[in-house]
């Protein structure tokens, strides 16, 4: 991901996502999230993974379709079995499908939520992490985001067990994670795509 991404994302997209009131991400602002986390987990000597993904239109062209932030080396969600370390989604934004149609021409919009959690696994299994990875999701997503990690296969951890000790914020409930059994699972599903 570049800066001329974020910008696009930001002028293209955003704008339309602010009008759909049940979105988690529709206010963000990529160009201020990606140099923003990059400068926290420098920080916290961690590094942070951005990507983008693209999906074809009609015209042929190809269109931004999906926005991620994953943070490298992060502590592993379920201290109860503790497993080293993870990656850790941060920021996950897909664009709204009604938009990718009637904006850009996007005759069958991708589904990426498995998308995304795939490419934190595949880079967790590449960075030795055996494909370990962990997520919150946000609070403005309501329960149908819960619903929806859910439905992926990921693990929820339950707001009562205790988070790692170098992560600060209260467990709310919201943590999902994946470790090696689930992970290869997930990955295994979408290697005939790959």
């Amino acid at each position: 991901m570049t800066a001329a991404d974020t910008i696009w994302w930001d002028s293209r997209i955003g704008p339309r996502h602010a009008r759909i009131t049940t979105r988690a991400d529709r206010l963000w602002s990529w160009s201020m999230l990606l140099p923003m986390c990059n400068l926290v987990q420098l920080v916290k000597r961690r590094v942070c993974r951005s990507l983008v993904i693209w999906t074809r239109a009609g015209n042929r062209q190809f269109v931004r379709a999906g926005m991620s932030i994953l943070i490298e080396r992060y502590p592993y969600l379920d201290v109860a079995a503790p497993a080293g370390d993870s990656h850790f989604v941060w920021f996950i934004s897909a664009a709204d499908s009604g938009v990718l149609s009637a904006q850009f021409g996007v005759a069958e919009p991708p589904a990426l939520g498995r998308i995304f959690l795939d490419n934190g696994v595949v880079l967790s299994q590449n960075g030795g992490f055996a494909g370990r990875i962990g997520l919150h999701a946000a609070s403005a997503g309501g329960p149908s985001l819960l619903t929806v990690y859910v439905k992926c296969g990921l693990s929820r951890l339950p707001s009562a067990a205790p988070l790692p000790g170098s992560i600060r914020r209260k467990n709310d409930g919201r943590f999902f994670y994946a470790d090696e059994l689930v992970a290869e699972a997930l990955a295994s599903a979408l290697d005939p795509a790959r």
